[in-house]
């Protein structure tokens, strides 16, 4: 298939709402009949232990991969490192969508928005390609001309960020003409 059109990161370190402001912009850009799909990355089994049973037996007992279909929905679980342009590449083969969000994965290089807890998450704030900030409290930052955003400013930024995507993917498929 085909490669995501616009590739956005989420960076921000452990309960800083990644997960939840992912979810936000993916059902913005729902509303505006964009698709998307998320990659993460952690250093826990993301496979839940009920869910998917069958599989872990599979993969247990030495089967490398292990693809699930039921109701609609496809599990795939693969026994094997994978870097995240492998992930990509895995990913546009399996669907082509419009935005794809990685969630982790620190040391990428991509266009992101950066998530702060307080001031010991600044550290983060040395990144290029940052589309902006959402802070969960006020506090001085150096946003370097980049848009700021308290957390409770949700409609602002959500706004803002899926305006900021939208631009980026019609940018990618003008490019890609």
């Amino acid at each position: 298939m085909g490669h995501p059109n616009c590739i956005v990161q989420i960076v921000g370190y452990k309960n800083a709402g990644k997960t939840t402001t992912i979810s936000k912009l993916i059902c913005a850009l729902e509303q505006r009949n964009l698709t998307s799909t998320v990659i993460k990355h952690h250093g826990h089994s993301p496979v839940p232990p009920k869910a998917r049973y069958d599989s872990e037996r599979f993969i247990t007992a030495g089967a490398k991969a292990s693809f699930v279909e039921g109701g609609g929905e496809v599990s795939i679980q693969l026994k094997k490192e994978m870097s995240l342009t492998e992930l990509l590449q895995l990913q546009s083969l399996v669907m082509t969508v419009d935005v794809v969000f990685v969630e982790g994965f620190k040391d990428a290089i991509l266009p992101n928005i950066v998530l702060l807890r307080d001031q010991g998450d600044l550290s983060l704030m040395n990144r290029s390609q940052t589309i902006g900030i959402v802070q969960r409290e006020c506090f001085d930052v150096d946003s370097k001309g980049t848009a700021v955003f308290l957390r409770h400013e949700e409609e602002a930024w959500v706004s803002y960020f899926v305006s900021q995507i939208v631009e980026m993917r019609n940018e990618h498929v003008q490019n890609h003409l």
